[in-house]
């Protein structure tokens, strides 16, 4: 597997070499989107975990109850 991922790094490193000042920019700008989104899908999952602990009553509330609540909301 790491002789897999040196070769693929090795074979990436000596394209990234070749290219010019204009295609690394575009790359550069297509890594930092993948970084933000993968920040924003680990920030997003570890919400999942904060339903673990969650009252029975407040989760119903917030699931099954949802639009009904919403509804109620709306009335007043």
């Amino acid at each position: 597997m790491m002789d897999v991922k040196k070769r693929l790094r090795n074979s990436l490193i000596r394209r990234i070499q070749q290219l010019s000042t204009e295609k690394l920019s575009e790359i550069n700008g297509l890594l930092g989107k993948f970084d933000s989104e993968l920040r924003s899908k680990d920030a997003t999952l570890k919400l999942a975990g904060s339903w673990k602990g969650l009252d029975e009553d407040l989760f119903v509330d917030l699931t099954e109850k949802l639009h009904a609540n919403r509804a109620n909301d709306r009335h007043f």
